[in-house]
């Protein structure tokens, strides 16, 4: 033990150990005077000052470094592995808050600033990193003295007997002042019940947050669902915290873009062949992660898994040289990880776009897709080379009559967003307004917030969507508002399709501004033509196992141009063709059922044009 140690551990043991009474006076004094430095840390913290000086050195408890220039930390913060979405609202308080201190010191009015944030994301997202960068910007710019971070979770702020809490958690926020609070897992403090002492942290937290708002910047972090409940439990709360920030798991690319860095930092390296498995590797991870995934904590375990493996291996090695001592084997990933046993989960790319080509027509809908594809794509592949990036988003508009492949393109999308780590799950929820708007003042919002937490992650898919627009009490307004809500503060977790007749879907989407913005994409739905709707009776009847015969094949066609010359207003398409091949089966099966002990399976098989003749007469 050195010198310094030996001397901290006496005075340790001198104040705690052998004046009890004295502490006891002390702390009871200090108990009085919640989030005080007692008389005993007062006595220590001297004594401990008196040693530096004495020994000629200063304490570094009391040293501050100088501060980072803003565009050192901007740049810093640039070079974080993916948060392409966190970066840029990052950006944007950076320059609020700029211009908001240049004003004042040229004597003009400023907005108020309040630092306070939500930090919503699985762990291992970059959080506490994001939140330490964020603190040495805003010493740098002067809004912050120190711009030091207090990491804390309940247990920090929490009592367990009566009056306990108001002293630990005033004491907590004392220690941040002029910093940043960093509060992990915040939803925490609310979910203990009504008698629960965090509903008494949260009290003293939101009363210090406006009390010290120029000296302090509250941090609430934790897993997204769970932060999005804490924040709406309490008023308080969600009017003191102005913004979230979206912490998106890492992709399977960037997952392996940090080990690389890791492997580095920590002077290991491997070939081209092992660097192709920890791709594997961490892709499965990502595709089978669920709502605790780790992201980096996941990339360091991975690492130490294999430099374990390393070194099991080499401890049987006679003449161990430098390079093997670097370098990480096959054999190591092998031995270390469940590579063998890893099989691709994600629906690919290839096979989901193969599938969209496989559907009857919709030529200008598989062309807007496939660009939107190589868009993302593309944009990937910038954010990995360490390009700017513009944030997208992807709500769309279906605009076309029923049965032209609305539904089953929305599904498609799911796949493929899936596919491409835009959304984690990629599922459909369809609704129409009766699956929103109830008949009582709150409930819509209500009703409408359960089918969107439905969605999350995947499609919220509303057809006929015009349908909210009602009159001026109508309650499909509130659920309007509640959706254009949560598609911004969802964004990267929730995709929205409003689906409709074009005609009623432009009304729509003038009907509130809101609309207008958050919708990027319009995706135009074409009748079908005679030609496609007689493909795809022919598909129904390939998948069934059925054929026609050549006056079953012409009745059709002919019947399927009239109805398109018709250009009926609410003809149904895809619909209608599933309809008549219904009602054509069903035809079929009275014919050959006057006779069923003679039939053939030939006769099972065909469908002819007394069939298609008969059917026809049942079709409105």
């Amino acid at each position: 033990m050195d010198n310094k140690n030996r001397f901290l551990s006496s005075v340790y043991y001198d104040l705690y150990h052998r004046k009890p009474s004295y502490v006891s006076e002390t702390n009871k004094a200090g108990s009085n005077n919640p989030g005080s430095e007692s008389s005993t840390e007062k006595e220590l913290n001297a004594i401990i000052d008196e040693f530096y000086r004495k020994e000629g050195m200063k304490n570094p408890e009391n040293e501050e470094t100088a501060p980072f220039k803003p565009e050192e930390i901007r740049a810093e913060i640039e070079k974080l592995v993916g948060l392409s979405n966190v970066k840029e609202d990052i950006e944007a308080l950076m320059d609020f808050v700029k211009i908001q201190k240049l004003r004042k010191e040229h004597g003009l009015s400023g907005s108020s600033i309040s630092l306070h944030t939500a930090f919503l994301g699985n762990p291992g997202t970059g959080k506490t990193t994001v939140a330490r960068l964020m603190g040495e910007y805003f010493r740098a710019l002067g809004v912050l003295k120190k711009g030091h971070i207090v990491e804390v979770t309940r247990a920090d702020l929490v009592a367990e007997f009566v009056g306990g809490t108001a002293v630990k958690t005033n004491k907590v926020i004392d220690r941040a002042l002029d910093g940043i609070l960093f509060i992990d897992e915040a939803y925490s403090l609310a979910e203990g019940g009504d008698n629960d002492f965090g509903k008494e942290a949260i009290n003293i937290l939101v009363d210090r947050m406006e009390k010290e708002r120029d000296r302090l910047a509250v941090f609430l972090a934790g897993y997204t669902d769970r932060m999005e409940t804490f924040l709406k439990s309490n008023p308080g709360l969600s009017s003191r915290v102005p913004r979230k920030f979206y912490f998106k798991d890492y992709t399977g690319a960037e997952l392996l873009q940090i080990f690389e860095m890791q492997l580095e930092k920590n002077q290991y390296a491997m070939d081209d062949e092992c660097l192709k498995k920890m791709e594997l590797y961490f892709n499965y991870l990502y595709d089978t992660r669920d709502e605790h995934f780790g992201n980096g904590r996941v990339v360091r375990n991975t690492l130490e898994k294999l430099i374990k493996a390393q070194s099991d291996r080499l401890a049987e090695e006679e003449n161990v040289t430098y390079e093997m001592l670097k370098t990480i084997t096959i054999e190591d990933i092998e031995r270390a990880l469940p590579v063998k046993d890893i099989t691709v989960t994600r629906d690919r790319l290839d096979s989901i776009m193969k599938d969209l080509d496989e559907f009857v027509g919709l030529r200008n809908i598989k062309e807007h897709i496939k660009s939107l594809v190589n868009l993302i794509k593309t944009n990937q592949k910038r954010e990995e080379m360490g390009l700017p990036v513009k944030p997208m988003t992807y709500h769309a508009l279906f605009c076309g009559s029923p049965g032209t492949g609305k539904t089953s393109i929305a599904r498609i999308l799911g796949r493929i967003y899936q596919s491409l780590g835009i959304l984690k799950k990629g599922h459909v929820i369809e609704v129409d307004r009766s699956g929103l708007v109830a008949g009582y003042v709150g409930q819509t919002e209500e009703k409408t917030n359960k089918v969107l937490d439905q969605a999350m992650d995947g499609i919220l898919f509303i057809d006929e969507a015009y349908a909210l627009v009602g009159g001026q009490n109508d309650f499909g307004r509130n659920a309007i508002d509640t959706i254009l809500k949560r598609m911004d503060d969802c964004r990267d977790r929730l995709l929205v399709i409003a689906a409709g007749y074009t005609d009623r879907m432009r009304t729509f989407i003038n009907s509130n501004p809101g609309l207008k913005d958050r919708f990027s994409w319009v995706f135009e739905f074409d009748d079908y033509n005679g030609d496609e709707l007689f493909e795809i009776f022919m598909s129904f009847a390939k998948k069934q196992q059925y054929v026609l015969d050549n006056e079953a094949a012409r009745r059709l066609k002919e019947h399927f141009e009239a109805v398109v010359n018709l250009k009926l207003e609410h003809f149904g398409n895809g619909r209608y063709v599933r309809n008549l091949f219904e009602k054509v089966v069903m035809q079929q099966s009275n014919r050959i059922g006057r006779n069923i002990d003679e039939v053939k399976k030939e006769d099972l098989a065909t469908i002819t044009g007394e069939d298609v003749a008969n059917a026809l007469l049942f079709m409105n």
